[in-house]
């Protein structure tokens, strides 16, 4: 089984991602910013995959950047108006501030370590404008308890094949997606995808290492406070004072 891609398998993750209501959550995140009352001119979008939540957005934010770890993730989305940067979320290239950073679809879960975590928001830190804002939701325990069975799936896209096996470790606090993909011919690609499923404190005692503080806390989607039983938490975090 191949350990690198054969053919390109983004179509299937979009296919995969096909539920997802983008424009529902494009009105939160831009009700967000509206919330903060942050002056946005420059907007950067961390880990933004192929741009679907940006198309909804490029036309309410000036100067709106899209970055991502892959590549290939970012070739899929053909709107010239939007500069596009592939890099690391922990090492962001950039020398201009932005106002308004944001990240989504609990891409924070892929940093697997506190100390991780911890160089992601030291590299926000160093572009984030005085009076910016960085929103970011995280999967929390409950999410991955209720979904477990249905990220068992299956199916076929583009005459590819793929199985998704999902677990959840409680003790770890990891969930692993396992994808197989096999090909027309017969090859075959294996990815993982690994997930640290952090608790809220986890994160306000790395942030408290940073000199940013946690604005508001609230249940993704709404704008209540989060709860033992919220599935997912949205922070909206500044710096210091």
């Amino acid at each position: 089984m191949q350990t690198k891609p054969y053919s390109s398998v983004a179509a299937i993750y979009d296919y995969l991602m096909n539920s997802i209501d983008y424009g529902s959550w494009a009105d939160y995140i831009y009700d967000i910013a509206v919330y903060s009352g942050v002056k946005i001119t420059n907007v950067l979008e961390i880990a933004a995959g192929t741009g679907k939540l940006a198309a909804h957005l490029k036309d309410r934010f000036r100067n709106f950047f899209l970055t991502d770890i892959s590549l290939e993730m970012l070739k899929r989305n053909n709107d010239s108006t939007l500069p596009k940067v592939c890099c690391d979320m922990k090492a962001l290239p950039f020398k201009k501030k932005f106002d308004f950073v944001f990240s989504t679809f609990d891409s924070v879960n892929y940093l697997m370590t506190k100390d991780d975590l911890r160089k992601f928001f030291l590299s926000v830190k160093n572009i984030l404008a005085e009076d910016g804002l960085i929103t970011f939701d995280v999967s929390l325990e409950p999410n991955s308890l209720k979904h477990l069975r249905y990220l068992n799936r299956h199916g076929e896209v583009n005459g590819i094949t793929f199985t998704q096996i999902s677990k959840y470790d409680k003790r770890k606090r990891i969930h692993m997606n396992r994808f197989i993909f096999e090909y027309p011919d017969g090859k075959k690609l294996e990815e993982v995808h690994k997930q640290r499923i952090y608790t809220p404190d986890e994160i306000f005692e790395v942030l408290e290492t940073t000199g940013f503080y946690a604005m508001d806390c609230f249940e993704t989607f709404t704008f209540r406070n989060i709860n033992p039983k919220s599935e997912r938490a949205q922070f909206l975090i500044k710096h210091g004072r």
